[in-house]
């Protein structure tokens, strides 16, 4: 039984220290940043705020063009249009030309 207790321990033991030192090094971390209020993240700057805003209404845009589209499609083909909200748009808005909002960054990729 010392046969296998003993290497068992042996590499173990850096196992357990390693795993241990790391949990509280964490712990402390979770700590110190609620004893900070909790705030994890900044708020949003003018710029990041604006962003979102402008990809909301997008995205707004891009789900009243669908809906709209459906509604076309469901009186061509005589079916009921989808359940969707907001069918009740007067029609389809146009998008906005390419790369005509502040900041937008038309090479898709991401800035690291």
């Amino acid at each position: 039984m010392a046969d296998v207790l003993v290497p068992l321990i042996v590499f173990m033991t850096p196992v357990l220290l390693y795993f241990t030192r790391n949990y509280f090094r964490l712990r402390e971390r979770q700590l110190e940043l609620q004893a900070q209020g909790g705030k994890l993240l900044a708020a949003p700057s003018a710029a990041e705020a604006t962003r979102l805003k402008e990809l909301e209404e997008r995205v707004q845009n891009l789900e009243s063009i669908v809906i709209a589209l459906d509604t076309e499609r469901a009186a061509l083909t005589g079916r009921p249009a989808a359940a969707l909200p907001g069918t009740e748009s007067p029609g389809p808005r146009k998008l906005p030309a390419q790369g005509t909002a502040a900041g937008v960054d038309s090479g898709g990729g991401s800035e690291d």
